[in-house]
């Protein structure tokens, strides 16, 4: 279904209203306008209900209309269920002199891309964009798909755009710390959690925002970049400064006798001042770091930028974010966490996909699921395991494999997924540690090894109980994992 949003009794907004709803009827499209209904209680609990169980929301947006605290109200509604299931998908389409939108308006629709509609001229124009948005989603004569006709594969980060990101509380708590410039922002999850799409969703908020961004995947670097100190953190500013194009005299000002952290340190503030406008480093795989010799003293300097902003009030810390990804437990190699980002930041820990959420991703790969049991044994089976539940709707979506050929094949050897598995056995087993902990956690008793235990949680094989204790991820490891470890 679309909505389409409007200020009543306006003009040109009642001709593109009439335009769409002819177009989009004509194709088959359940299209529903709230000026048939009377005016009350009823009323606003129909056009909330409407847009909240909309797959598009088209808002016309006139001059006029900016001012609207109706249609504020209503754009407000949208948002809030997106961030809740990812639809509906929000068309906004600019009609008149198109002058910038301001006030409590703007920050629900710019950063979005806008239709346009100056004049009649615009009408094929327009009824053409618009159709071929919606038909993503509403295929003609208004049925709603019993299959997805493309999904994409599933494996690495899911793009911020994707129509298969699951939102979660995570989500809203993170997009909280980055529009309040919060100096350390933590990103902390076992592997295949989400952590690198959650970092990507971050980078395209602050790209929206009109702030600096700069990333830094340490999985990519070598570990010949890594194996001195002064040589790895002269990279990371090299790299910062390619990346947004910024001048830095690295033969002048990068100096033997200040050492790496203060060279580091100098170039960061150096960086900063060149401009006005906040600044987020999103640091991911931050447990590469972790590994080096000099992890404590790059750390140490990150949290100095943290103690800067109470030290140096006047300096230009305050507009300065460090987002670090991680998955091991950082008090298992940094020596000294009062010297460290790790326990002044603000944690933003990921967690598994809940029933509902199986089932809300369930919808955008079309429903190949069709009853809630069957969603349960799935979510039981891999705990919404992000990357297993992906896959699992993945493989019935293109029906590949039924859902109960799913349940059954699940953890064979040949099943599919075997190269997941296989890659679990095989990381648990050449660490005697973890292999010591994956035993006593199958054979139901609480682990003793600490390092095995801390190990397998980052890792997403163990997971951590409301007790305090832990366990076997999901049900899919246990089965697996205790045919194969005797």
């Amino acid at each position: 279904m679309v909505v389409i949003l409007y200020k009543r009794n306006a003009s040109p907004d009642d001709h593109v209203l009439h335009l769409l709803e002819t177009a989009l009827t004509e194709k088959g499209v359940p299209v529903f306008i709230d000026r048939h209904l009377k005016i009350g209680v009823e009323w606003a609990q129909k056009i909330e209900e409407s847009i909240r169980a909309a797959e598009w929301v088209i808002a016309i947006l006139s001059d006029s209309a900016a001012g609207s605290e109706m249609l504020e109200y209503e754009l407000e509604t949208a948002s809030d269920e997106f961030k809740k299931r990812g639809s509906p998908k929000l068309i906004p389409i600019r009609v008149g002199e198109l002058k910038p939108i301001e006030g409590p308006l703007a920050a629900l629709v710019n950063g979005l891309q806008f239709a346009r509609w100056s004049e009649p001229d615009d009408d094929d124009r327009l009824v053409e964009e618009v159709l071929d948005a919606v038909a993503a989603r509403v295929p003609a004569g208004g049925a709603q798909p019993s299959k997805v006709e493309r999904i994409e594969s599933t494996g690495g980060a899911v793009p911020s755009t994707s129509k298969y990101y699951t939102l979660r509380e995570s989500d809203a708590e993170f997009e909280e710390a980055i529009r309040g410039n919060e100096s350390v922002i933590l990103v902390k999850g076992p592997r295949q959690i989400g952590k690198t799409s959650l970092i990507g969703r971050g980078v395209n908020l602050v790209n929206q925002l009109g702030w600096r961004c700069v990333t830094t995947d340490f999985q990519v670097l070598s570990s010949f970049q890594l194996l001195h100190e002064d040589h790895a953190m002269r990279v990371f500013a090299a790299m910062l400064a390619r990346q947004t194009g910024f001048y830095y005299d690295f033969e002048r000002e990068w100096l033997d006798v200040f050492g790496p952290s203060i060279n580091l340190d100098n170039f960061m503030r150096t960086f900063l001042e060149d401009r006005e406008d906040p600044l987020v480093w999103f640091m991911d795989e931050a447990d590469r770091i972790f590994m080096t010799p000099f992890s404590n003293d790059f750390f140490g300097v990150v949290r100095s930028w943290h103690n800067a902003r109470a030290r140096d009030p006047k300096g230009p810390w305050g507009r300065f974010t460090v987002v670090i990804g991680y998955a091991t437990e950082a008090r298992l190699f940094i020596r000294d966490l009062n010297q460290s980002p790790f326990n002044v930041g603000r944690q933003i820990a990921l967690k598994s996909f809940t029933v509902d959420q199986t089932s809300d991703l369930n919808d955008r790969y079309g429903s190949p699921i069709g009853r809630r049991s069957d969603l349960e044994a799935l979510h039981f089976m891999v705990s919404g395991q992000p990357f297993l539940t992906r896959k699992s709707l993945e493989l019935v979506a293109t029906k590949r494999m039924s859902f109960s050929t799913l349940m059954e094949v699940a953890d064979r050897d040949n099943g599919p997924f075997s190269d997941h598995l296989t890659r679990i056995l095989v990381s648990v087993s050449h660490n005697p540690s973890v292999l010591a902990a994956i035993r006593s956690s199958l054979a139901m008793r609480t682990p003793t090894n600490t390092d095995g235990v801390e190990r397998l949680v980052a890792a997403g094989v163990l997971k951590e109980t409301p007790d305090g204790g832990v366990d076997l991820a999901c049900d899919l490891y246990t089965r697996y994992l205790g045919r194969h470890i005797p």
